[in-house]
């Protein structure tokens, strides 16, 4: 009785929380999508970051193929977590090199400057706690649909298997440092705009991320990166500065790290 009373307080939570990450995004979805509303600005956008853009979502699209139709076992280690932060930092120096090169500010661009850290913080942690039962849902109905059978992301059994300090430390830093902001700059900072400028906000919110879920090369986590992405593509046209999904991408991925090490 107290395990049945238990599973109904969980869902009526999931279900109350859920509404309530809705009710923070949906008219925030409308302003953006419908009304325009949105702060991300692309009037620095021209028909180089065009044609930077076609390419970059060209290698990123045939990356997540590959990785998501994959049959062999690929083994994550400690050389493909450098590796790919080094690819990832690379493009991120190209991508700022580009718009200092056209004397185009990237501060500007992304709209860091100014900004007091706490109130950014409270606005970030506001937006992540908003999306997370929306994502957990996702995640439900995926596991619902699977029958439960699902397999693991390789750096969850990377980091379960894994007894090195320094294989930990790379995915921590990585995980919680390099691909929040990495990521947030390609795809939210760089290819977002630029998708709005040319197809509207909302082809280019999906589009980007579609991108960024697939490129994570798991069949499993696309709903729930499709979901997430979507969200902090919101939160930067709300807020106008690429800081807020910095932190929301640190922390989720932050929270996701201390339950694969402590609790799974």
């Amino acid at each position: 009785m107290v395990s049945g009373l238990s599973l109904w307080a969980a869902l009526a939570a999931l279900v109350f929380f859920t509404a309530a990450g809705l009710r923070y995004y949906l008219p925030l979805a409308h302003r953006v999508f419908v009304a325009q509303g949105g702060r991300v600005e692309d009037d620095w956008v021209r028909g180089l970051d065009g044609l930077v853009a076609a390419l970059l979502a060209a290698w990123f699209a045939l990356l997540g193929y590959e990785s998501l139709t994959a049959t062999g076992e690929e083994t994550l280690d400690f050389g493909h977590v450098v590796s790919g932060a080094a690819v990832y930092v690379s493009m991120v120096i190209f991508l700022i090199g580009l718009l200092v090169y056209r004397n185009i500010p990237p501060a500007g661009v992304f709209g860091i400057g100014g900004e007091k850290f706490f109130p950014v913080l409270g606005r970030s942690l506001l937006a992540l706690g908003a999306a997370y039962p929306v994502l957990m849902l996702v995640q439900a109905m995926v596991y619902g649909v699977s029958g439960g059978e699902l397999n693991p992301q390789e750096v969850v059994q990377f980091l379960q298997n894994t007894e090195s300090p320094r294989d930990r430390w790379a995915v921590m830093v990585m995980a919680i440092v390099v691909a929040p902001v990495a990521e947030e700059v390609i795809f939210r900072g760089y290819l977002y705009p630029i998708g709005k400028r040319y197809a509207g906000p909302f082809f280019a919110m999906v589009l980007t991320s579609l991108l960024f879920a697939a490129l994570h090369g798991h069949a499993a986590s696309l709903p729930a990166l499709f979901t997430l992405a979507m969200c902090l593509g919101l939160a930067y046209e709300k807020t106008g500065t690429l800081l807020v999904p910095m932190i929301m991408h640190a922390v989720f991925n932050a929270v996701s790290v201390a339950t694969i090490m402590f609790l799974l």
